[in-house]
């Protein structure tokens, strides 16, 4: 899926990549190469959050599901004594 960029986020994106370029004092593509890994990574970094997330999420869902509402439910009908 590729974007355009509004000339204002071009514009942002060349300011970064000569920053990188006059600190690092290497070449405009080399910098514009370092700025794109960074953003990669950071998306890599997201995407892994966002399924360990999902992930920890289900295992709750889980556990409210198979564990916690049954015990509710037990309760409810005035059978369960707190046992296990």
């Amino acid at each position: 899926m590729s974007q355009e960029l509004c000339e204002r986020e071009a514009l942002n994106l060349h300011s970064e990549v000569k920053a990188l370029q006059e600190t690092l004092g290497i070449c405009y593509k080399d910098a514009a190469h370092r700025l794109y890994m960074a953003e990669v990574e950071k998306m890599e970094v997201e995407n892994d959050t966002n399924k360990k997330f999902a992930d920890l999420r289900m295992k709750i869902d889980d556990i409210l599901e198979n564990e916690i509402y049954p015990r509710i439910d037990m309760i409810d009908k005035g059978i369960y004594e707190g046992k296990g």
